[in-house]
């Protein structure tokens, strides 16, 4: 059996993206086997918010409508997100090795991935920060606001945020690489005011000056993911039983809030 396994994904909705995790974590609990890396990105850009979220009193819905953005619950906790612009990774896998024994250790082992591939992408990246935020009003904040011990800062300026979810026997852990500029938009579709994001986060392309690095980034992410875990991959092939069953899921996500298409 692989070391591990990859998902190195085209882009696609965001209920088809959120649906395919999902997929992903049941695998992991129900089979266990070799971790899976995936690898993708949003076409269009869509609003991800948190599994205990209350989307409609932090998503100004008819805004997220009237610009034809779909609103799609994760399977992860945090706060919103507007996946344009970025890269975006997951990571699941049964618990334990080689991710360490707790939340922690898990967080920190896949952010020195994430921290080693930004740096053999020109940027100076590293973990660390001050949390911010708390309580009620921290939960209708947009997730960039927050920069945790686990995530990713470059120049003092959160470049990457991760979520995980654990269940008795499984992890995800998926998280967000900014690019170039369009996460911050978020602001505009969160009820209450919330100006200046573009201040406190950064992206590959300003602290680089390259706006095409994407595919550099995900070639490093799988190299340093194989030193860290395991070696060379094997590509993870999903079958057309998996993929109406996550056909199914993508649909019932879209629907969740208002009308939406989940096709790929």
């Amino acid at each position: 059996m692989a070391g591990w396994l990859l998902i190195d994904d085209e882009p696609a909705s965001g209920a088809w993206n959120m649906a395919v995790d999902e997929f992903l974590l049941k695998r992991a609990e129900n089979e266990g086997g070799a971790p899976v890396l995936r690898l993708y990105s949003f076409r269009p850009p869509a609003i991800t918010i948190g599994y205990h979220q209350d989307a409609e009193r932090a998503i100004d819905m008819a805004a997220a409508a009237a610009d034809r953005l779909d609103v799609v619950r994760r399977i992860t906790g945090g706060r919103a997100l507007l996946h344009d612009g970025e890269l975006t990774y997951s990571v699941t896998a049964p618990l334990g090795p080689p991710f360490g024994k707790g939340l922690a250790d898990t967080f920190l082992a896949i952010a020195g991935v994430i921290v080693s591939a930004l740096r053999c992408a020109g940027v100076t990246a590293e973990t660390g920060g001050a949390r911010h935020g708390s309580g009620e009003s921290a939960m209708s904040s947009p997730c960039l606001v927050s920069t945790s011990r686990h995530e990713i800062t470059a120049g003092g300026k959160k470049i990457s945020g991760s979520a995980q979810r654990r269940t008795g026997r499984a992890f995800i852990q998926h998280g967000s690489i900014l690019l170039r500029g369009g996460s911050e938009g978020i602001e505009h579709y969160l009820r209450g005011e919330w100006r200046g994001l573009a201040g406190i986060i950064t992206t590959v392309e300003t602290e680089t000056g390259d706006p095409g690095k994407e595919g550099e980034l995900r070639g490093h992410i799988v190299n340093r993911f194989g030193e860290r875990f395991g070696g060379e991959p094997e590509e993870l092939a999903l079958s057309k039983t998996d993929l109406a069953a996550i056909e199914g899921t993508a649909a019932e996500k879209a629907a969740e809030f208002f009308a939406g298409k989940a096709e790929r």
